[in-house]
């Protein structure tokens, strides 16, 4: 039984405790939030519990003050690979990865092909987004997209770092009703292209990622790598 403890409590990481409180094969662990509510605002005790996967669902910030403890302890998820354009910062996350025998995994929902398509096969990847409330419209590289939007492309960074790499990923970003997401993922055997609609109905897109994934540890019939 894998034990999930979990950094934030917000809209996200809300979802992600509900779902592991009475999943099968799933114990929780801590939770750590800035205010200490449901559970504890001390990272020792935090760390200090016995856990196998620590999922991050609080920011880019939380990740940069948190993630390399967590490594040292556990698996860690994270939904704020905004953090990680900051080249010095990924690499020292990854080194701490490897000397601890842990793993550091990103989330990307509904960006098409990222999960199947072997490294080093993906060669460009576009992004085009508009919602609305975003804060302006911008055009251009994503390194420069996360430090203007840093809180509104986590899932685009993740793709680029699972698929083409952040200097091969531009995006489109467009303040404007209604909430759209299309990619374009070109690879060496062929392109992949999607289009989502976001309806604000039925949770956060990355919470049901989330929850999709720890289903995946059950044993049983899955689908895919």
């Amino acid at each position: 039984m894998a034990i999930v403890s979990v950094i934030g409590a917000g809209r996200i990481g809300r979802q992600v405790i509900d779902h592991i409180d009475g999943a099968p094969g799933l114990r929780p662990g801590r939770v750590l939030t800035r205010t200490g509510a449901p559970d504890t605002a001390d990272p020792g005790v935090f760390l200090s519990a016995p856990c196998d996967i620590i999922i991050e669902t609080a920011g880019p910030a939380a990740l940069r003050a948190h993630g390399a403890a967590c490594l040292r302890v556990a698996d860690l998820w994270t939904v704020s690979a905004a953090a990680l354009v900051d080249d010095a910062f990924r690499d020292d996350l990854f080194d701490v990865a490897r000397r601890s025998g842990t793993s550091l995994r990103l989330f990307a929902p509904w960006v098409a092909g990222i999960g199947q398509v072997p490294p080093g096969a993906a060669t460009a990847l576009t992004l085009r987004i508009a919602r609305p409330g975003a804060g302006g419209d911008f055009t251009g590289s994503l390194r420069d997209a996360a430090r203007a939007f840093p809180n509104e492309l986590n899932f685009a960074v993740a793709a680029a770092l699972c698929g083409p790499g952040l200097d091969a990923t531009r995006v489109e970003i467009r303040d404007a009703a209604p909430h759209l997401l299309e990619a374009e993922l070109e690879t060496r055997i062929g392109t992949f292209r999607s289009s989502s609609a976001f309806t604000g109905q039925g949770g956060h897109p990355t919470a049901q990622s989330l929850v999709a994934a720890l289903d995946g540890l059950q044993p049983g019939v899955s689908y895919g790598a």
